[in-house]
C-alpha cells in the first residue's frame, strides 16, 4: 500500500500546471510544501469537471463511498488494489467515472531492517512529479454539501519499489494523464488495460531518516538520503 507521500515543488497558477501537463487547467488550490502528508487529511487532486475541464480541488485522502450513512465509515479506504476493479461492481463504476491524479514528488515505504522500520523513498529518475492514478467520490451530508473524498490505486510493484514492498501506486506519465481524465472515457476493460505499473528503470530508491515514521514530523530534511 502506500500511506505516506510528499508534495513540496508544487505549482500556484494554472500556467504551470500547462506547462507540465500539455493542457489548460482551469482552477489550482493553495497548498504549502509538505513532506510528510499522510491519510485523513485534506489533499490536492486533479480532475474534470462536467464540461470534462481539468481542475483541481482539495479531497480527503480516505475515500468514504457515496452510500455510506456516515463519512466516517467502514468501508472507507486511502488506498484502492487494481484487482478490486475486476471483482467488484462499484469500484469499477468509479474507475468508469471518477477518476483522479494525486500530485506527488515521491512516495515512501518502509523496510524491516534489525527488527526497526527504515523508511525509503521513491521518486521518478528525472525529477518530475509523480501523477498518481486514484478514484474518487463524493459524499454528501445533511447540509446537501458535498465532500470529495479519493483513494490511490494500487498496482504490483516494480523491482526497485519490490525491493521493499510488493505494491506501488499507480504512476501515470505526462502523456497518459489527460486521456485518464477524460470524463467521456468509460470502456472499463480499455481503463483496466491502462492500469500498468510504472517501469522500475526510471524511478529511484532512497533510504530516508526515521523521523518519517512519524506523521506529526514535516520538514525538508526528511527526504535528504542517508547511508
Amino acid at each position: 500500500m502506500c500511506g505516506r507521500y510528499s508534495l513540496y515543488s508544487y505549482k500556484t497558477t494554472p500556467e504551470d500546471f500547462e506547462e507540465i501537463y500539455g493542457f489548460p487547467m482551469t482552477a489550482v488550490v493553495d497548498f504549502p510544501p509538505t513532506y510528510n502528508i499522510g491519510p485523513y487529511r485534506d489533499v490536492p487532486i486533479i480532475l474534470s469537471d462536467r464540461q470534462n475541464q481539468p481542475y483541481m480541488r482539495l479531497a480527503h485522502w480516505q475515500m468514504v463511498p457515496s452510500f455510506a450513512k456516515e463519512f466516517k465509515s467502514k468501508y472507507a479506504m486511502f488506498n484502492t488494489r487494481d484487482d478490486s476493479f475486476d471483482q467488484k461492481p462499484f469500484w469499477r463504476k468509479l474507475l468508469q467515472h471518477s477518476r483522479c491524479i494525486f500530485p506527488a514528488n515521491n512516495f515512501f515505504e518502509w523496510a524491516k531492517v534489525g527488527g526497526q522500520k527504515m523508511p525509503y523513498k521513491f521518486e521518478r529518475s528525472d525529477g518530475k512529479l509523480l501523477n498518481i492514478g486514484g478514484i474518487f467520490s463524493i459524499w454528501r451530508d445533511e447540509q446537501q454539501r458535498d465532500i470529495f473524498s479519493a483513494s490511490m490505486i494500487t498496482v504490483d510493484a516494480n523491482p526497485v519499489v519490490g525491493e521493499v514492498h510488493g505494491r506501488m501506486p499507480l504512476i501515470l506519465p505526462e502523456q497518459d494523464v489527460r486521456s485518464w481524465l477524460d470524463i467521456n472515457r468509460t470502456d472499463a476493460a480499455e481503463l483496466r488495460a491502462a492500469i500498468r505499473t510504472f517501469p522500475g528503470d526510471r524511478m529511484t530508491a532512497a533510504a530516508v531518516s526515521q523521523s518519517v515514521n512519524n506523521i506529526k514530523n514535516d520538514s525538508p530534511e526528511m527526504i535528504d538520503p542517508i547511508n
